[in-house]
């Protein structure tokens, strides 16, 4: 163990001073032109955005349920295969 403090290089603190500035703007992504902003809010205000997230969540509700058929179908096959193979062993 040393008793050496750490002494941040000039570069360190260039690299702090930008991530100190990019925290206070509190927002992560490329900013919004004010034009997306307005049709983001109006999307709010008259409900379509709600209706785009619906068809978001229906559309991935129905992949998982197709996953799970195909889920179920394997296990089906599993457990015959099972069966199939104790039968024989019961028959020796």
């Amino acid at each position: 163990m040393t008793s050496q403090q750490y002494q941040p290089t000039t570069e360190d603190l260039k690299r702090w001073e930008r991530l100190d500035e990019l925290g206070m703007t509190a927002m992560c992504g490329t900013p919004m032109s004010d034009e997306e902003y307005e049709h983001r809010l109006q999307s709010v205000i008259d409900g379509s955005c709600f209706i785009k997230y619906l068809d978001k969540i229906l559309k991935q509700k129905q992949e998982l349920q197709d996953k799970l058929k195909g889920i179920e179908q394997t296990e089906q096959i599993l457990r015959a295969k099972i069966a199939e193979f104790q039968n024989q062993s019961f028959k020796k």
